[in-house]
């Protein structure tokens, strides 16, 4: 259920975006610089690596109330959101 409590309102998204974190669908650049899943997926690196060369990240699915947490190569592009 947290996935859907954070993803954008409609028409943006499918969420209810209780936590005012308004996540939007941006999706992601593989490491040969090719974009996808905008529109479906919305992905965020974590301040937390795997050793030297991967992160942890968290993302959001379309159709899904879930939040995931990943492991990626840093070379991977996903979105960052700044907190303070």
């Amino acid at each position: 259920m947290a996935g859907t409590r954070l993803k954008a309102r409609a028409p943006d998204w499918d969420g209810t975006d209780d936590y005012e974190f308004s996540a939007l669908p941006a999706g992601g650049r593989d490491t040969y610089g090719t974009f996808y899943g905008a529109g479906a997926y919305g992905i965020w690196w974590s301040a937390t690596e795997n050793g030297s060369g991967n992160a942890y990240l968290r993302d959001v699915i379309s159709n899904n109330a879930r939040v995931n947490e990943n492991n990626y190569a840093k070379g991977y592009g996903f979105s960052a959101r700044c907190v303070r």
